[in-house]
């Protein structure tokens, strides 16, 4: 990948835009910064793999590995192919210990396999399965969220979910919103 950085330091600036987006301390974010610079092996960036190994320890739960690609693909919000510390540190802590409504835009862009801004049954089912496996339910169960998903966050009736769709379905619907959550394990 031609955006590998090495010993990237951050300006007082830089660490006052991100005390304010993530609420976090300096001292936090120093704390933070240092962590993830160790685990990207100093280059400041993690690829997939280096993700997968540092998000599965973070959530303390090995299982995650199964769906750590598609929460890869959603922090990575400038597609290059790594995560930098910026991209990381907002979108765990949004996805951590944000909103409801900023959880659930982050696990549009996991169901959003193909990126086209939609949410077609066969992304929702291949998530949805993942999730049910990490939590031990039956791909049945799978089947039967995906129909109940697609069919009751669908307003418009066109058989795919647009963001609005899905985050405003799972502000309303409690059950299928911890179920349609990556990130609550």
């Amino acid at each position: 990948m031609g955006n590998q950085q090495t010993g990237r330091q951050f300006s007082a600036k830089d660490i006052a835009v991100l005390v304010k987006l993530s609420g976090k301390s300096e001292d936090e974010i120093g704390q933070w910064y240092k962590d993830f610079h160790i685990e990207s092996d100093e280059t400041d960036r993690m690829n997939k793999r280096q993700f997968q190994l540092y998000y599965t320890k973070l959530k303390k739960n090995p299982k995650l590995e199964q769906i750590t690609d598609h929460i890869f693909r959603a922090f990575d919000t400038d597609h290059s192919g790594t995560i930098d510390f910026s991209e990381f540190l907002l979108a765990y802590i949004a996805t951590s210990t944000g909103t409801k409504r900023q959880k659930f835009e982050y696990a549009f862009e996991v169901f959003d396999i193909n990126d086209n801004d939609r949410i077609e049954k066969k992304e929702a089912e291949k998530i949805l399965n993942i999730i049910c496996r990490i939590v031990g339910l039956p791909e049945e169960d799978a089947k039967i969220y995906t129909e109940t998903l697609m069919l009751s966050f669908d307003a418009n009736q066109d058989k795919v979910l647009t963001k609005s769709e899905f985050i405003d379905g799972c502000l309303l619907d409690a059950t299928l919103a911890k179920i349609a959550d990556p990130f609550d394990f």
